[in-house]
């Protein structure tokens, strides 16, 4: 009874909804895409999501990231959001990692030797994963939907390995790009682009006719403009199989998160002992909030279990100093 509804709708049908709930899906950043078209996938039928975020829930999410409250304010994301969708259905097997995805964990966490994912959703905020996640794709043949989503406009591609053109076809590496700290984002394009790659991801996942052009949409104009993309032969990716990211020769250690000035300042993973031994010093001179996972202090740092740390700073010469001095160089 739950999907009678997709279920007669005649491009699914029993059989795919059977197909669908056999399916896994990765869904790598729970921002304001990746939350809801995460939703989305848990209330169609997907049988298995596996969520991947390095972040926390802000109280200036809540303005378009609708699967969280303002009791998740401080939860980690892909906790807050494994909480809410277990709620929403009990079908849906759900794994969930607190992590910053990079080339030394990508492996585990997809885990390939014991399953292979269907699908990847990129709903990230930084070229430097959305790369990472384009590598690893094309060199294990895994399909992904790349999505995006700033002020009022968003973009959809969906890369299939041996098919189509890949993100380093048409993407280039740059910086200073706009992000929703400087130029502000709509709920209603998080949602429309959402909304479109949860739908991509069903006809993919279903062997359907799917998007093959690059997708722009500009909801306040209301625009829709389909861009053709050709293969780059000379692709150092998809061409040439040289994996810069997957690799790690393109890793950095300080990143500008898409958040209310954000910095993730990597440090190599810390043993349990070392991470209660800072959270006790931390309580002696302020106030920290402890969710597991993470704890955070005096709304400044958020600091994992797994080496990271996020930095609310004007700049990074500020979140370097902040880290420094509370929780060393």
């Amino acid at each position: 009874m739950r999907y009678a509804r997709q279920e007669i709708f005649k491009e699914i049908g029993k059989k795919g909804q059977q197909k669908l709930r056999k399916s896994s899906v990765a869904v790598v950043g729970l921002g304001a895409l990746g939350s809801n078209s995460a939703e989305l996938l848990a209330r169609a039928g997907i049988g298995k999501l596996i969520l991947i975020d390095r972040d926390i829930v802000e109280l200036s999410n809540l303005q378009r990231q609708r699967l969280f409250g303002e009791n998740d304010v401080g939860k980690p994301k892909a906790l807050a959001a494994r909480e809410r969708l277990s709620k929403i259905s009990s079908d849906v097997k759900i794994k969930f990692f607190v992590d910053d995805l990079n080339f030394e964990n990508i492996g585990k966490i997809f885990n390939l030797k014991n399953e292979k994912i269907g699908l990847i959703l990129d709903c990230t905020d930084n070229l430097e994963t959305r790369f990472l996640i384009n590598d690893f794709s094309i060199k294990n043949e895994i399909q992904f939907i790349y999505s995006s989503a700033v002020e009022s406009k968003g973009y959809l591609f969906n890369a299939i390995p041996g098919k189509t053109a890949c993100l380093r076809c048409f993407l280039h590496e740059a910086a200073g790009l706009d992000t929703c700290d400087t130029v502000g984002v709509l709920n209603t394009i998080t949602g429309l682009i959402s909304s479109t790659q949860a739908n991509e991801a069903i006809k993919i996942l279903l062997n359907k006719n799917h998007e093959k052009n690059l997708l722009f949409f500009d909801i306040w104009k209301n625009e829709l403009i389909k861009i053709k993309i050709e293969k780059n032969k000379s692709c150092i990716c998809c061409a040439k199989h040289n994996f810069e990211y997957l690799s790690g020769k393109k890793s950095s250690r300080i990143i500008k998160l898409c958040g209310d000035s954000i910095f993730q300042i990597k440090a190599k993973n810390i043993d349990k002992k070392q991470f209660n031994e800072l959270k006790n010093k931390l309580k002696k001179i302020g106030k920290v909030a402890d969710f597991g996972h993470c704890i955070n202090f005096e709304n400044k740092l958020t600091i994992f279990s797994d080496g990271r740390t996020l930095v609310k700073a004007k700049n990074e010469k500020m979140a370097k100093s902040f880290y420094s001095k509370f929780v060393g160089n």
